[in-house]
């Protein structure tokens, strides 16, 4: 088997009920860029008359490594315990964000890659039941003759789940169906896509009309101004543009949801008109 490509990071916040796991809040990592797995066993023998009478080579604990394009805010926030503050940008929309002396969330963690098998190519997922991320190292260098890429990447330890697997993992022929099995494992499949917004966080000469859209059909988008988190029970159901009018500074906080599904991601507007 030959290995030619990595791609789909993505994670879920694990929940443990017993012996049943169960995975919410599922989100694509970032692009990745390469990943290993290395995994410890036990290694106890028993010796009895001179020779080995008994041996447990049974997974111990491991650790994943992955390599990516950035590390962003809300990764951060669900796998290194960050907590966000106040907002710090308003055109971007990013909260100053403090990081303390709390271990991240144990979450479940997977990929895919490309292999060549026997001159056929298949997809590869990998899924992690349960992972602990670390605090990576930060790292920058100054602009030089030649321009350096510095990339973020990612170390966990992985632990037996409460149902007494580690990892799970499939092959498949196409890429799609490698990439809707691991949505499947982190509840991607199921989840709502995030709103879209017509116009962009930033400043304005002119009074903003804002038209909210939602690629999941059947959905529907509630939204606040208030600064609170937007959902089913808080907000405004979305049905016209949202007007900003000369001057004024909106926040807008807009979610979609659908029964049976998982609400989307929140989007995040800061618009200043002046």
């Amino acid at each position: 088997m030959a290995k030619v490509g990595l791609k789909y990071p993505v994670y879920a916040v694990l929940a443990e009920n017993g012996s049943v796991v169960s995975y919410s809040s599922g989100a694509v990592l970032a692009k990745a860029i390469e990943a290993s797995i290395n995994i410890d066993t036990n290694d106890v023998k028993l010796f009895a008359d001179d020779a080995v009478a008994e041996s447990d080579q049974s997974f111990s604990s491991g650790s994943v490594k992955i390599g990516i394009d950035d590390l962003y805010d809300a990764a951060k926030v669900a796998l290194l315990a960050y907590v966000e503050g106040a907002t710090i940008d308003a055109s971007l929309g990013s909260k100053e964000l403090s990081a303390g002396a709390s271990t991240g969330a144990n979450v479940g963690f997977g990929f895919y890659c490309k292999v060549i098998r026997s001159g056929l190519t298949r997809y590869r997922a990998i899924w992690m039941k349960k992972v602990q991320f670390k605090e990576p190292s930060d790292e920058a260098t100054t602009k030089g003759e030649k321009v350096e890429f510095k990339t973020p990447s990612l170390e966990g330890t992985i632990m037996m789940a409460a149902d007494d697997k580690w990892k799970e993992e499939g092959t498949f022929s196409t890429e799609a169906l490698a990439k809707a099995w691991l949505e499947g494992k982190c509840g991607l499949a199921n989840k709502v896509a995030t709103p879209v917004s017509s116009v962009a966080s930033g400043y304005y000469a002119e009074a903003q009309s804002v038209t909210l859209t939602c690629a999941t059909s059947g959905a529907s988008i509630y939204y606040t101004t208030d600064g609170t988190i937007p959902s089913a029970t808080n907000g405004t159901l979305y049905s016209t543009p949202i007007a900003c009018a000369d001057p004024s500074n909106t926040c807008i906080k807009a979610v979609a949801v659908k029964t049976d599904y998982t609400a989307s991601d929140i989007l995040e507007l800061y618009i200043t008109v002046a």
